[in-house]
């Protein structure tokens, strides 16, 4: 499955959502169409980074794999849909466009311009699909987010039940420590005897720390597989 994550707006969780939900579930390598800001690399996995302007490159390398997720940043992206236009059919090359959107209503209206470009370049409605991201679990997600739902009900893209991401202290502890929730899940040491046998309060520190993100990432990981299989399993 080849998955190209997008949307005109920065600070929606494109990253977030190539490095955490789609890559330790496609185990597929991640390309960052990105010139200007971070990309899924600071989420603590390896990426190959291509410049908008250079899709002829990037299209090669995507037709010699059965997997991978394209991560195309907000100073990107319309070259990138240009380019796309101008190699017809190349839209063709991915299975799924995922849309992240977050409350914000400069972003939301970023999301519906961006599921319009896609549908401008030939991607059907049915290879659109809308991720809410950073939300608490008691928002109002109809009511926050009722003009993307609206647009999405009005057949232009898919929206879901369950493709939601719950914001969680995890993701920027997960960049400071340059790790993704796969490297916590296998990460056997045993941090209460670490606690334990610590020798100074930085020890302790880093100790505690730990036991605290591996809690985080249970939780976290949880919303993400019912989020993975509310995008593409349902």
């Amino acid at each position: 499955m080849r998955v190209c994550v997008l949307n005109f707006s920065g600070n929606v969780g494109k990253s977030t959502v190539s490095a955490h939900l789609l890559q330790p579930r496609l185990g597929a390598p991640v390309f960052s169409v990105e010139s200007v800001n971070m990309d899924a690399e600071s989420d603590g996995i390896e990426v190959s980074r291509v410049r908008g302007q250079h899709f002829a490159e990037l299209q090669q390398r995507l037709m010699k794999l059965d997997a991978a997720i394209v991560d195309v940043g907000s100073s990107n992206i319309e070259a990138f849909l240009k380019l796309m236009q101008q190699y017809a059919d190349s839209q063709e090359d991915f299975d799924w466009f995922v849309v992240p959107v977050v409350k914000d209503a400069k972003q939301q209206g970023d999301t519906i311009n961006t599921i319009r470009a896609l549908r401008a370049i030939g991607v059907p409605p049915s290879k659109i699909r809308v991720v809410i991201n950073k939300v608490e679990t008691d928002d109002d997600l109809r009511h926050d987010f009722a003009a993307v739902y609206a647009f999405c009900e009005n057949g232009e893209a898919t929206l879901p039940d369950g493709a939601v991401i719950y914001a969680n202290d995890i993701f920027p502890g997960l960049k400071a420590l340059q790790m993704t929730i796969g490297d916590l899940n296998g990460d056997t040491t045993d941090y209460r005897q670490k606690l334990r046998e610590a020798r100074n309060e930085d020890e302790q520190d880093v100790a505690i720390n730990m036991i605290a993100m591996k809690r985080l990432a249970k939780t976290c990981n949880k919303n993400l597989d019912a989020a993975y299989g509310a995008l593409f399993l349902q």
